[in-house]
C-alpha cells in the first residue's frame, strides 16, 4: 500500500511539473531556430521563467519519489503504474491549460487506465519470490 501512495504522490508531482513546464514554455513562445546565439538567448529566457523553475522543482520531487518506489517494487510494476500520469496530464492540460483533448485521446487515456488497473492488481515485488523459489529448490 505504501508503494501505491508514494506512486500516487509522484504521479501528481509529475503531472503538475509537466503543466508548469508547459505553461512556462508557452509564455516564451515557439523555439524554431538552430542559431547558437538565438538558442543562448532563449535558454536565458527559459531559465529566468518562474514556471519553468517551479516545474523543475516539482519534477525533482517526482524523481525522488520514483527512486523510492523503485527501491520498494519492481520496475515492471512501477513504470506501468506511473503511466496513469498520462491520464492526469490529459485532464490537467484540458482543465488548466485550456487544451482541446480529442475523443480519440480520451479513449486512449481510458485504455491506459484499464492497463494501470490490471498492473496495480499484480505483485509489487517478484524478485524476493524468485529468490525464495531458488532456495526452496536447493
Amino acid at each position: 500500500m505504501k508503494t501505491l501512495v508514494v506512486l500516487f504522490v509522484a504521479i501528481c508531482a509529475q503531472t503538475l511539473g509537466d503543466v508548469c513546464l508547459t505553461k512556462g514554455m508557452k509564455s516564451i513562445g515557439e523555439v524554431n531556430t538552430l542559431d547558437p546565439t538565438e538558442l543562448f538567448h532563449i535558454g536565458v529566457q527559459v531559465f529566468t521563467t518562474p514556471y519553468v523553475w517551479l516545474g523543475i522543482l516539482i519534477l525533482s520531487l517526482f524523481f525522488g519519489l520514483y527512486l523510492v518506489a523503485l527501491s520498494w517494487a519492481d520496475l515492471s510494476f512501477v513504470l506501468p503504474v506511473t503511466a496513469f500520469g498520462y491520464v492526469m496530464n490529459a485532464f490537467l492540460s484540458w482543465q488548466l491549460l485550456g487544451e482541446h483533448v480529442s475523443p480519440a485521446r480520451w479513449l486512449g487515456t481510458l485504455i491506459i487506465c484499464f492497463g494501470v488497473a490490471v498492473v496495480a492488481k499484480t505483485e509489487q515485488r517478484t524478485t524476493k519470490v524468485a529468490e525464495q523459489l531458488e532456495v526452496e529448490a536447493k
